[in-house]
């Protein structure tokens, strides 16, 4: 594997610059923070729902008729886009 990988990183160094190695870096970054905030976000997603198991059945049914899942769905997503945008700023990735 070695023996590929640094020919290539030789290879876009040379033709490529620091093109490539800017957008492989922000590949790598782009790929660790989504792993680390999908995880985190998971793990509240499951404690929402298990907290909304306690809740009595006829409560329950209002809450999705409400669409309290799709609002947190949103939610979630609007947290999970704030942080990488942050994350991608501080980091120089994107201009601030």
């Amino acid at each position: 594997m070695k023996t590929i990988l640094v020919p290539l990183a030789q290879f876009l160094d040379t033709y490529l610059g620091s093109f490539a190695r800017n957008v492989l870096s922000s590949l790598g970054i782009g790929v660790i923070s989504y792993a680390g905030i999908k995880t985190v976000f998971d793990e509240l997603v499951a404690l929402a729902q298990a907290q909304f198991s306690n809740i009595a059945t006829d409560a329950l049914a209002v809450v999705q008729l409400a669409g309290v899942g799709e609002a947190i769905g949103i939610i979630v997503g609007a947290i999970t886009f704030k942080l990488t945008m942050t994350t991608m700023s501080s980091l120089g990735i994107l201009p601030s």
